[in-house]
């Protein structure tokens, strides 16, 4: 895409309305304030009390429907999550060979593939959304937002009984702004100017950010994200900063480092005694399966391998002694091996 697209969402964003060409006269469909936003909320809740009084499903009903339809099933959820797992891996890879053309190409389209699959299985679950409570109460109170925002060019209200509601919904969700496209605004001209002046002065959009609409708040969530990337003693290339996927893999690595510095502090909180913290081994009992995975992710890749193979030479074996485990045999030889040296060097 070229400047002239972005600019064109852009000033929409700031407009905060939507041009409707197809509508004779042109009219525009405006952001919804607070006041609407507020009300509609009644508009949802009379709908769903109707629909479930008629007996409508509700979203955790249809569930079972979807399963004994063969429409989804608990392991389409497993795959949507290996999938998302796969992207989070690739990213980190894009980043680390950010400066690889070739091999970044590769990477990007294994992560457009992933992300493909877990949409594909994330998706089963919603199939059916649109027939249940929630579904049909959301629906209602779209489209009654989309009544009290279509305005003619003068900001006037319309009186929209020959204005096709649905296709103006239809219309607005076909143009919906994509994450990528709010990115690539925050972090260029002409938006990277406004924002900067715009935080000097406390204002952006020329309205405090309680009355900003989605949008606008979106964009400004996006500026202040690339600000903290940068403000970041650890910032990235530019080269990584101008790649979304390449910046993903940055926040993933920051974000894995945290855990990782914060998970050592608690364990070491845990363990309190600073002999047994610097001992070779250290086995801690976990109260539950969240802190037995912290504990499990502070092993280096070295230990997580040897647990590992270990838990293989325990199922194997049914039943077997610790300095039977390969690892110990292996350190039990080194040792002796050592002791010999050192009594052959004493000699």
């Amino acid at each position: 895409m070229d400047k002239t697209y972005y600019e064109n969402i852009l000033y929409r964003i700031i407009q905060g309305r939507l041009r409707l060409p197809f509508l004779d006269p042109v009219l525009y469909l405006h952001e919804p304030d607070n006041d609407i936003l507020e009300e509609s909320y009644d508009v949802y809740k009379k709908a769903y009390e109707e629909s479930y009084f008629n007996g409508t499903y509700i979203k955790d009903e249809l569930k079972e429907v979807l399963f004994y339809n063969d429409m989804w099933s608990p392991d389409d959820d497993d795959k949507a999550k290996k999938a998302e797992e796969e992207v989070e891996r690739l990213k980190v890879l894009a980043y680390e060979n950010y400066y690889n053309i070739p091999l970044l190409r590769d990477l990007k389209r294994g992560i457009r593939f992933q992300e493909s699959n877990f949409r594909k299985y994330k998706s089963k679950i919603h199939s059916l959304d649109h027939i249940s409570c929630e579904g049909v109460a959301s629906l209602s109170k779209s489209i009654w937002i989309i009544s009290k925002t279509i305005k003619d060019k003068n900001k006037n209200t319309i009186d929209n009984k020959n204005i096709p509601l649905t296709r103006v919904m239809e219309f607005y969700n076909s143009k919906a702004i994509e994450v990528s496209e709010y990115r690539y605004i925050a972090r260029n001209e002409p938006f990277r100017g406004m924002w900067s002046i715009g935080k000097k002065q406390s204002r952006i959009f020329d309205k405090p950010s309680i009355a900003l609409t989605k949008d606008q708040l979106s964009l400004c969530q996006y500026a202040s994200m690339y600000d903290n990337v940068q403000e970041s003693h650890e910032s990235p290339h530019e080269d990584v900063i101008d790649d979304d996927d390449c910046l993903d893999g940055w926040f993933i690595v920051q974000k894995r480092e945290y855990e990782k510095n914060r998970n050592k502090k608690d364990i070491e909180n845990m363990i309190g005694n600073s002999k047994v913290a610097n001992s070779q081994e250290v086995y801690l009992m976990a109260k539950d399966q969240h802190t037995a995975k912290k504990i499990h992710d502070m092993n280096s890749v070295v230990g997580k391998d040897i647990i590992a193979t270990r838990n293989q030479e325990i199922d194997n074996a049914g039943s077997i002694k610790f300095t039977q485990l390969s690892d110990v045999k292996q350190d039990i030889s080194i040792q002796q091996t050592q002791q010999v040296l050192q009594k052959t060097r004493g000699r």
